[in-house]
């Protein structure tokens, strides 16, 4: 069961309970709530960034390009191993031990060689060749949305 399926449970009888005759309860329950409920979506993002640091919602690369989802959001962790710098934006790849994949940001270009761990949305682009029977080469970015963690390895 999860916390979307817990809540609706608790504000369901949260709900039954206000229409009894129990005020004097409900004056202290509903303040108690209110706490309860501000301080859970407080938490809700060190919940996600935990989840980051461990790797457990953190997507491989690999399979973006086998199945992605266009529009999905995702977490990405690898290093960066090239660049790409547009005008007012621009691109680097990341690695990480299942393939690489380009990522398009307006953020200043990390440096090779940098750890990095992004919140990005899957994009597709399509690249259709006439010569090969309009058959569509294209293939699958990420549009950066947030750097969440960076580190850099310098070589010295």
């Amino acid at each position: 069961m999860n916390y979307i399926q817990i809540l609706q449970k608790f504000l369901f009888y949260f709900i039954l309970l206000t229409s009894s005759s129990l005020n004097q309860f409900l004056a202290q329950f509903k303040i108690i709530l209110i706490i309860f409920l501000v301080s859970g979506l407080i938490s809700c993002n060190q919940i996600t960034q935990t989840a980051i640091k461990l790797d457990l919602n953190v997507s491989q690369i690999e399979k973006i390009q086998r199945k992605g989802k266009i529009e999905n959001q995702v977490y990405l962790k690898g290093i960066v191993e090239s660049r790409a710098p547009f005008l007012e934006t621009g691109a680097y790849q990341l690695a990480d031990n299942t393939g690489s994949i380009w990522i398009f940001t307006t953020a200043e270009l990390p440096k090779i060689g940098t750890k990095i761990t992004i919140k990005g949305k899957i994009r597709y682009q399509s690249i259709v060749v006439p010569q090969l029977g309009n058959k569509d080469v294209g293939d699958f970015y990420i549009e950066e949305l947030e750097r969440i963690e960076e580190e850099n390895y310098e070589q010295q």
